[in-house]
C-alpha cells in the first residue's frame, strides 16, 4: 500500500491539493484531493467550502466552485456533486450530462463518460476513488460509518464488474483522508461486531473505529490487493487546519474531491 502525508501537498495557482503519483501516468483521467484553503467563504466555512447546505451563502459555493474549475480547466457544469445520504445508493452514468434530475441522493457515481467529473464532499467520512485503467472506467465513492456499514465500497466493485465487466487486477484505488481511529469514537448501540478486529474498545459502550481500514478490508473481499491501493493516510479531526472536520468543529464546510475522465 502507497502511504501518503502532508509533504505529498501540492499547489497549483495557489491552490492546496493532494493526488496520487502514479496516477498521473493516465493521461485521460483527472484528480485532486481538495482542502478547506483556497477559497471565498466566511467562517466558519473557511474557505473551500462546496456545500450550499451546511448554512454558507450559495455565491460563495458557487464562487469556490469555479476557483476550482479554473484551476483544473474544466467545465464547472460537468462537476457533478450528490445530495450523499449515508446509505449506498450508487448513480451509474454512461453518457455526459450537464443537467441531471436533482436531488441525487446517492452515495457513490459510476461513469465511463468522458468529459465528466465527479465529485464527493467530506468533513470527516472517507471520499474513495476507483480508476480501471483498461476499461477506462472510473468511480468515486463516500463512505461515512452508514456507507460503510452497508459495504458501500464493495458494492461499487461489484456494480464495475457486472455494468462494464472491470476486473479486480485492473483497478487502482485511492482513499482520501478522513477522521482517523484514535478520533472517531461510536456508540456501542451503532457499533457493528464485524468492526471489532479493526476497533478498540474503550469501555462504557465507547469503541473508536477505523474507516479507512474497515474499507480496506471490503475491497480486499472483492479481489484488490494492497500494491493497488493509495491511502493518504491524514485525520481530518487532527489536522482541521488543512481539512473541514464535523466531529471537531460541528458548523463547518465540506471540502471536495474530484475525478474525472477528460473530454
Amino acid at each position: 500500500m502507497k502511504i501518503l502525508n502532508r509533504s505529498s501537498l501540492k499547489l497549483k495557482n495557489n491552490l492546496p491539493y493532494f493526488e496520487i503519483p502514479e496516477w498521473r501516468t493516465l493521461d485521460w483521467v483527472q484528480h485532486a484531493f481538495l482542502t478547506r484553503q483556497g477559497g471565498m467563504s466566511l467562517p466558519p466555512y473557511d474557505s473551500l467550502n462546496l456545500s450550499d447546505k451546511n448554512g454558507d451563502l450559495k455565491n460563495f459555493v458557487l464562487r469556490n466552485k469555479n476557483i476550482v474549475a479554473s484551476v483544473f480547466d474544466f467545465d464547472s457544469r460537468r462537476l457533478i456533486l450528490l445530495d450523499q445520504m449515508q446509505q449506498d445508493q450508487i448513480l451509474l452514468l454512461k453518457e455526459p450530462a450537464i443537467t441531471l434530475s436533482s436531488p441525487l441522493e446517492y452515495d457513490a457515481l459510476i461513469t465511463n463518460a468522458p468529459n465528466t467529473y465527479l465529485g464527493i464532499l467530506t468533513a470527516d467520512c472517507l471520499p474513495i476513488f476507483v480508476i480501471d485503467q483498461k476499461k477506462k472506467v472510473i468511480a468515486a465513492i463516500h463512505a461515512g460509518r452508514h456507507g460503510t456499514a452497508f459495504h458501500i465500497t464493495g458494492k461499487v466493485l461489484r456494480k464495475m464488474r457486472e455494468e462494464f465487466e472491470c476486473l479486480p487486477e485492473d483497478l487502482w484505488v485511492a482513499l482520501g483522508p478522513s477522521i482517523g481511529s484514535f478520533c472517531y469514537e461510536i456508540d456501542e448501540k451503532v457499533f457493528l461486531k464485524e468492526w471489532a478486529p479493526l476497533s478498540i474498545s474503550k469501555g462504557n459502550g465507547k469503541w473508536m473505529v477505523d474507516l479507512a481500514r474497515m474499507n480496506i478490508e471490503q475491497m480486499k473481499g472483492m479481489g484488490i490487493q494492497e500494491e493497488q491501493i493509495s491511502w493518504i493516510n491524514l485525520c481530518t479531526h487532527c489536522h482541521s487546519d488543512l481539512f473541514f472536520s464535523y466531529r471537531k468543529e460541528g458548523r463547518t464546510g465540506r471540502q471536495l474531491s474530484f475525478i474525472g475522465i477528460i473530454g
